[in-house]
């Protein structure tokens, strides 16, 4: 009997052992895809923001053909239950020609009461985006994403630790999620010295992003870049989502940061921002072929000693946006309106950083075959900011940029 016994719980144990194995997957065609972006583009208007200027879009004055982007994901499945997500990725204006977007082990397991439980862990965008929903964390629909979603690709990608947990009550689907991080330091600079964009460029590993020409006070004190991955002040930043589904075709969403700097931290010039912010977030599918989404983002970012006027920078900032897609023919048609300001409240006799502005975009994505999509996009930008005096320009620039992609998927 104890023989027997014994028997079946070795037969059980090597099922066991042999299930997990079969659940192992490292190298199929399951665990790997990509993304190649080739971009056609002009604009009018200034010199763009990634080349020394104050223009908003992705390109300036002129016309470009560029690789938009080059990702390749890697997904291996170690059990069941733990994997990982591992992008490496090629844009305009990277540091290297290939640098590490995201890098980050995966979770999933269950609590008692039917909540499940899932997190992640490593190099990754905390969830604020509503837009980047595709591919290696792409937008599908539009080339160019909001203006809160363009920052956050630039300067809120962390190295953290998050956990989820989902469940249901009354029949409403609820969900919360706490993310600890560090290398968020640097939060605030481009918004700031630079203001509010609208592009497609996403943070990397190792990269930087150039800022424009600093006034004559702080041209002595902050670099003439922003590395977005930087450690400087030793603390620990903290965020939390909460999400409440009341329908199934309805998602409200509660997101709030807090880097927790200390904004007189500095290394080489590159200083910590003590950087806050509150995000609110809706998706609402108003019949099968309609989508609306809309982001709500305010928040407050500060950085320096202290003098006569005040802190070095003291900011506010604000935006939001409302996109609405609708699947028509082989593809889908989008729009959206976006609203952003940032509000000086220091300092602003030698260095004014206030501005405000609006944006509208239309765009169709053609589906030429599942695998192959070609984009086509106006952008319209119109924003005033005092700081392009100092520069030799106009406060108030409009912009137009034109674009079409040609994305394959693989």
């Amino acid at each position: 009997m104890h023989k027997a016994v014994a028997l079946m719980a070795a037969v059980a144990g090597l099922s066991v052992a042999a299930q997990a194995h079969a659940e192992v997957d490292l190298f199929s065609r399951q665990t790997v895809s990509g993304l190649i972006d080739l971009r056609l583009g002009a604009a009018d208007g200034e010199t763009a923001w990634i080349d020394g200027g104050l223009g908003k879009g992705r390109f300036g004055d002129g016309g470009k053909a560029a690789l938009g982007e080059a990702s390749i994901v890697w997904a291996p499945r170690f059990s069941s239950r733990l994997g990982a997500v591992i992008i490496a990725q090629s844009q305009q204006a990277q540091d290297r020609v290939v640098d590490a977007g995201e890098a980050y082990l995966t979770y999933r397991g269950d609590l008692t009461g039917g909540v499940r439980l899932s997190a992640r862990a490593g190099l990754m965008y905390p969830p604020i985006s509503l837009e980047h929903d595709g591919l290696e964390w792409s937008v599908p629909d539009t080339i160019t994403p909001s203006a809160i979603n363009s920052w956050v690709a630039e300067e809120t990608k962390v190295v953290g630790l998050e956990a989820t947990a989902r469940g249901a009550l009354a029949g409403q689907k609820l969900s919360a999620t706490v993310g600890v991080f560090t290398h968020g330091d640097t939060a605030g600079t481009l918004l700031t010295f630079r203001g509010w964009a609208l592009h497609d460029l996403k943070s990397s590993a190792t990269g930087d992003f150039p800022l424009p020409r600093l006034s004559p006070f702080m041209i002595k004190r902050q670099a003439p870049f922003t590395t977005s991955l930087r450690e400087l002040d030793g603390r620990a930043g903290v965020y939390a989502r909460l999400e409440w589904r009341p329908r199934a075709n309805l998602i409200l969403d509660l997101f709030a940061y807090d880097n927790d700097g200390n904004r007189t931290a500095v290394d080489n010039h590159e200083w910590s921002w003590e950087t806050r912010f509150f995000n609110l977030g809706a998706r609402w599918d108003i019949d099968d072929a309609t989508h609306l989404r809309a982001q709500a983002m305010q928040g407050e970012t500060l950085m320096g000693k202290s003098n006569a006027n005040g802190i070095w920078t003291d900011v506010g900032f604000q935006a939001t946006y409302v996109s609405v897609t609708r699947d028509l023919g082989p593809g889908s048609l989008t729009g959206r309106f976006d609203q952003f300001s940032t509000t000086d409240r220091t300092n602003k006799a030698v260095d004014n950083n206030a501005e405000h502005g609006w944006a509208a975009l239309v765009a169709y994505r053609w589906d030429l075959r599942p695998d192959m999509h070609l984009v086509f996009e106006g952008l319209r930008i119109d924003s005033d900011r005092p700081e392009r005096v100092r520069l030799g320009e106009t406060p108030r620039q409009t912009q137009t940029v034109v674009q079409t992609a040609l994305r394959y998927l693989f």
